[in-house]
């Protein structure tokens, strides 16, 4: 008797683990918020991922090579150029998705996205955010904004404003995760 309840207790804990729903979605964690400064949304989206990946390099640091001047954009360009400078390698991407978004936050890579912020006078402006998870479930993206804070946006409007980019997004990354990247969004 004890052999015949020892396996049909294996046999229900077996069907239990069987039965454990999929992860809608996964989040990042360990990236702090790194707040921007006046138009530096990129060097602070730099700066948060760089923090995910254990190094401490300030926002006013990234600036300094990264912006022509304190008043100016970052390029995208900026960010491939940058990355070596710490020990890293970016890539530029074009055409990202909601797919792109799930094979690389499943794989632990922040994505750099560049999307549409709209100011509080109505005017659209390019600007950097670190997509660090999403939810299936609810269909939200978690983005770390280096301006809004911690956000959750829908589907639709995550898309949405991607798009009026071409869906543009960098990934940096340390070197021993060039096959991850690879795999990852190609």
């Amino acid at each position: 008797m004890p052999l015949l309840r020892m396996l049909l207790t294996l046999f229900v804990l077996g069907t239990a683990v069987a039965a454990a729903p999929t992860p809608t979605g996964y989040v990042l964690q360990g990236m702090p918020l790194v707040r921007q400064t006046y138009n530096a949304c990129g060097p602070a989206s730099i700066s948060q991922v760089l923090a995910y990946f254990g190094l401490n390099v300030s926002q006013a640091e990234v600036s300094r090579y990264t912006r022509p001047s304190d008043r100016s954009y970052m390029t995208a360009q900026a960010i491939v150029t940058f990355a070596p400078m710490v020990g890293m390698q970016a890539r530029l991407y074009s055409g990202g998705s909601l797919d792109t978004v799930r094979a690389a936050i499943r794989r632990g890579l922040p994505l750099i996205a560049l999307q549409s912020h709209i100011t509080a006078q109505g005017r659209v402006i390019p600007h950097w955010r670190v997509v660090s998870g999403y939810d299936d479930a609810t269909r939200v993206v978690y983005l770390m904004d280096p301006l809004l804070g911690y956000v959750k946006m829908g589907y639709a409007d995550f898309t949405r404003v991607w798009a009026d980019h071409h869906g543009q997004f960098a990934v940096m990354y340390p070197p021993k995760l060039r096959g991850t990247v690879k795999e990852a969004i190609g």
